[in-house]
């Protein structure tokens, strides 16, 4: 069998189970493509671990492509697709992870005043974006967690947040949960 298809029989089975599977289904497509969609039964060891390896330096993507591709050889040899594994079976030592980089007080400062130099004439827009600069960086927002969003997954952004003190510091007040589920439905109706 074409490794191509053992794919989309991985594939549809993992979202018939109500996986999304997007990013997986993508590096397994990528995988075939790289090996030549050969018989899955000629997949090489060698070509497994160049593929794995990537071009760059070692990173915690090799982790993420092993543990799809480890799923995956599960998935073929329980079907009798495939009789060995071509993983290899220990992992190369990864560099240490990156600490996140937390802006000093400073750069903080330098940043919120850079939202002055957007070129809006009488545009609500430059404390819009100051505002949600330091709502995202406060709460420790990333960028892709809030493009993926949905409207019901961000009723807390359209309530009053008042916070007197920093996060985690008593005196912060937010309002309790029902009221801003209140103040959402008014002005978003929509979202519901």
């Amino acid at each position: 069998m074409l490794l191509s298809e053992v794919i989309d029989a991985y594939v549809l089975l993992q979202q018939s189970l109500g996986k999304r599977f997007q990013s997986a289904r993508t590096l397994l497509r990528r995988f075939s493509r790289e090996m030549g969609n050969p018989d899955i039964q000629e997949v090489a060891a060698a070509n497994v671990a160049a593929f794995l390896r990537g071009s760059g330096q070692l990173s915690a993507t090799w982790t993420l492509r092993y543990r799809v591709l480890s799923g995956f050889y599960r998935f073929a040899i329980s079907r009798g697709h495939v009789d060995t594994c071509p993983l290899p079976t220990s992992q190369p030592k990864l560099p240490p992870q990156q600490s996140p980089y937390i802006y000093s007080t400073d750069e903080l400062r330098r940043l919120l005043n850079a939202t002055s130099a957007l070129d809006l004439v009488n545009s609500p827009l430059k404390a819009m974006y100051r505002t949600l600069l330091m709502l995202l960086y406060g709460a420790g927002f990333w960028r892709k967690g809030t493009a993926g969003s949905a409207c019901h997954d961000s009723w807390l952004v359209y309530c009053v947040i008042d916070c007197a003190q920093p996060r985690g510091a008593p005196g912060g007040s937010v309002a309790p949960r029902d009221q801003q589920v209140a103040c959402h439905s008014r002005w978003f109706p929509h979202c519901e």
